[in-house]
Order: structure tokens, then C-alpha cells, then sequence
């Protein structure tokens, strides 16, 4: 992502206040645009279809379907697996300069998302919803589908000189579902196809926007995902990490305590869903500083250091480096947790009057203050997670993120049964446990850096 952190960087030497505007909105779409768009596309829908569909139930079974297509499809089953060694594949190619088989890696990579992914939604869907009707389980079908290609697409898309144009992408097809769900959303399967159909923009835009970034005289190689050296231990780190960011919800979601069924035999909490939902929408300022930190400061010591090392550069450069690298962590952690920080006491502030607004009891406004903690630490683990894969400590980052998804499973569980005023605080200690032994597992390792790069390759 090194192309875009130049980007950025030359932006911010243009006019200092607003160029330093631009590149946190930039940054904060590039790093979380998928999901917070689609999210704010989904609640919206529903809100503005209450008056065409006539009840909030029926709302919500586009909205929960929906929400369920981009958990499985875009998160944990298909794209879990994919996003990190595709990324890693991509650039190790760009490294190599073979940037000629990129095109082809990623249509191969869309193929395979394809072809993982349709014998796993087609019975689910025929088990899930075998009351409704068959246009209605096309629609889950083909929603399931397109969101594994926009996922795919967007991983190689965030790293584009043509960052401008991802963005418009967004906010583009986005629009375009809500205004059409808005005129012709009269059902939940119209909703489901003007969903699938803006998608389907935005895919096409991000492939058009690829193609014309990189040259092929070929169309397709499944290498990457075929040959002996796959990462495998990125493709564990990536499914386990997105696993441990869902399985939480999902919990909620079939607790008996917690959860009831909405359509099929898909449920949802009415007591969680909303706390969690503007919990991850306050972290949105935190992204932005997570992604420009790294792909602009950390990835520019980064490279200077490996360049030091590779061409021979002096020992007292070398370390210079490497100590930059140490407090570029240290400030983007910092800088992290005191921005998100100010954001919190904001939210905390106005909790009482948002819950009136939406409706929820004021007995759930503390389950907000822990998620919203939470949701803080879980951005801050990210970003120490990210830092991992850029040293190459794959290892350290799977069993990192294997560990956040075993104790936010157990302990999600095993606070919902020790009653409401626990709900919640399964997810926040959990990453809590995990963002500290991440915070000593990247310290160590910057410590070991010299070390390890000179003695043990």
C-alpha cells in the first residue's frame, strides 16, 4: 500500500488545513469505507422504506439479511481466507516486478471467492429461508455473491493512485441504493436486488479502476492460491480475526436470553445490535489515524530501514530507522487512544438522549460505554496487528488473532449468563487481553529487530 501512502503524503503538503482535512476523510473511507458505507446504506433503507413496506419488521428482515450477507460473505467465509495472502501475493509481486500478474491474481482471485463461496450459500440459503419464495433466496444468493467480489475488490482498490475515485465509488452506489430503494423498494426481495444491483456498480467501478491500473496479456492465474508456499498462516490470521470480530454478535444473536428470530431462522438483538453498531461507528475518526499513520510514517521508515539493510548501509542508520519505527507505534497508539478517548466522553455525554431518539431503555446505556471501550481497543489491536504484518511476524499475528477470537467467544458467553450488567464486557476484556500481549509481542520484536533481520534469515 506503499502507492498510497505517497499519495497521501503529497496531499498534505498542499494547503496545511484543509489538505490535512482531506487526507483523514480520504484515509477514513480507504480504511473502513466498505463496511461503515454499506452499514449506514443498510440503516437507512430500512428508516426510509417504513412508510412503503409499512411496519419496522419488515424492514428489518432486509436489513438482518443483508447484515448476515456481509458477515459471512464479506468477513469470515470467503474473504477471511483470501484478504491477507492475496495482499501479501500482490505485494510480493510489485516487489519482484511482475506487475503484470497482478490483474490476472485478482480476477483468479474472484474466481475462487466465487467458487468457495456458492456451495456454501446455496444450501444455507435453501436451509435458512425454505418458507420463503424462490426469487426472494436468488436475491440472498446474489447479494452473497457480489459482496464477495466488492471485498476482494476493495483490497486491491485502497491501494490505487486513483484513490479519488474509489471514494466517489462508495458514496456513488451507496446513493443509488438508497434513492431507488426509496421509489421501488415495495418488497424485501426489490430491496434485496436495488442492493445487489448498486453493489454490482460499485464492483464494476473498482474493477474498471483496477484494469487501469495494471497491464496483463493474460486473464487469469490461480497461482497464489494453489502453490506450496500459500500463506496459510495469514489466510488462519485473517479468518480467525474476522471470526473473533462477528462471533460475539452472533452469540447475541442466538442466545436464548438475547436473541429472537427475525425471518428464517436468522435472529438478531434488539439489545445489542444498536449499542455495537454506534460503537463501531465512533471509532471512524481512529481508522482514518490507524491507516494514514501506517501507510504514510511507518511505511516510509519501514522501507527506509530494509533499504539500509539491503544496500549496505551504516549501523548507526540502520538503527535511526529502526528507532523511528518504535515511536511512530507509540505515537499512533497514543494518538489512538486520546482522540478516541475525547470521542467517547462525547458519545457518553449524549447516550441518554440518542437512546431516547431511537428507542432503546435507558438500562442498556452502559452496555454502549463498554462497547464503545471496546471498540476503541479493538482498533488499536488492528493497528499493532498491522505493524506485525508489515515486520513479517506472521506467526505472532495468527496466534495473536486466534486468541481474540477464542476469548471473545468464551468470554462473550460466559458474560451473558452472569446477567445485563455483564452484557458486553466479554468483547472488551478480551480485546483488552489481546491488545496488551500485542502491545509486548511488537515490542519484542522491535527490540529483536537488528537482531533477527541480520542473524536468522
Amino acid at each position: 500500500m506503499a502507492g498510497i501512502g505517497f499519495e497521501l503524503r503529497r496531499m498534505l503538503h498542499k494547503d496545511r488545513l484543509l489538505s490535512l482535512a482531506k487526507v483523514y476523510g480520504y484515509s477514513a473511507i480507504l480504511s473502513s469505507g466498505p463496511w461503515v458505507i454499506s452499514i449506514v446504506a443498510i440503516i437507512l433503507v430500512g428508516f426510509i422504506n417504513l412508510s412503503t413496506l409499512g411496519t419496522m419488521s419488515q424492514a428489518a428482515k432486509f436489513q438482518i439479511v443483508v447484515t448476515y450477507a456481509i458477515a459471512l460473505a464479506s468477513s469470515l467465509i470467503v474473504t477471511g481466507i483470501l484478504q491477507l495472502p492475496f495482499t501479501r501475493y500482490v505485494a510480493d509481486l510489485i516487489f519482484a516486478k511482475k506487475e503484470n500478474e497482478v490483474l490476472p491474481s485478482y480476477f483468479g482471485a474472484i474466481f475462487i471467492s466465487w467458487i468457495l463461496g456458492l456451495p456454501f450459500v446455496v444450501p444455507l440459503a435453501l436451509y435458512a429461508f425454505e418458507e420463503q419464495n424462490f426469487l426472494f433466496i436468488m436475491g440472498v444468493i446474489s447479494v452473497f455473491l457480489i459482496l464477495c467480489g466488492v471485498w476482494i475488490s476493495s483490497i486491491l482498490a485502497a491501494s490505487l493512485k486513483y484513490y479519488r475515485g474509489v471514494v466517489w465509488a462508495y458514496f456513488i452506489s451507496y446513493a443509488l441504493i438508497v434513492v431507488f430503494s426509496y421509489w421501488v423498494g415495495d418488497t424485501v426481495e426489490a430491496l434485496l436486488f436495488i442492493f445487489f444491483a448498486g453493489n454490482a456498480v460499485l464492483f464494476v467501478i473498482l474493477m474498471t479502476l483496477i484494469i487501469k491500473s495494471y497491464n496483463s496479456s493474460i486473464f487469469m492465474k490461480l497461482d497464489f492460491f494453489f502453490a506450496p508456499n500459500f500463506y496459510w498462516t495469514l489466510a488462519i490470521a485473517g479468518l480467525t480475526y474476522n471470526l473473533g470480530a462477528w462471533v460475539d454478535k452472533f452469540i447475541f444473536w442466538y442466545h436464548p436470553m438475547t436473541g429472537e428470530a427475525v425471518i428464517g431462522k436468522l435472529h438478531a438483538s434488539v439489545v445489542y445490535d444498536i449499542p455495537i453498531f454506534l460503537a463501531y461507528l465512533s471509532i471512524l475518526p481512529s481508522m482514518a489515524i490507524f491507516f494514514f499513520r501506517l501507510e504514510t510514517d511507518f511505511a516510509e521508515k519501514y522501507e527506509l530501514y530494509y533499504d539500509a539493510v539491503r544496500n549496505g548501509g551504516t549501523l548507526h542508520a540502520i538503527r535511526r530507522y529502526r528507532n523511528e519505527m518504535v515511536s511512530i507505534v507509540r505515537h499512533a497508539i497514543r494518538e489512538i487512544i486520546v482522540i478516541q478517548g475525547v470521542l467517547n466522553i462525547i458519545l457518553f455525554l449524549s447516550a441518554p438522549e440518542l437512546f431516547r431518539i431511537l428507542h432503546i431503555p435507558q438500562l442498556y446505556i452502559g452496555l454502549l460505554y463498554i462497547l464503545t471501550v471496546g471498540a476503541m481497543l479493538q482498533v488499536s489491536f488492528m493497528s499493532v496487528l498491522a505493524m506485525l504484518y508489515y515486520l513479517d511476524r506472521k506467526k505472532t499475528a495468527m496466534w495473536l488473532c486466534i486468541s481474540f477470537f477464542v476469548l471473545n467467544g468464551a468470554l462473550t458467553y460466559i458474560s451473558i449468563g452472569m446477567g445485563p450488567a455483564m452484557f458486553g464486557y466479554g468483547y472488551t476484556v478480551s480485546l483488552l487481553l489481546v491488545f496488551t500481549a500485542s502491545v509486548l509481542a511488537i515490542r519484542n520484536e522491535m527490540e529483536r529487530l537488528d537482531y533477527e533481520t541480520f542473524m536468522l534469515q
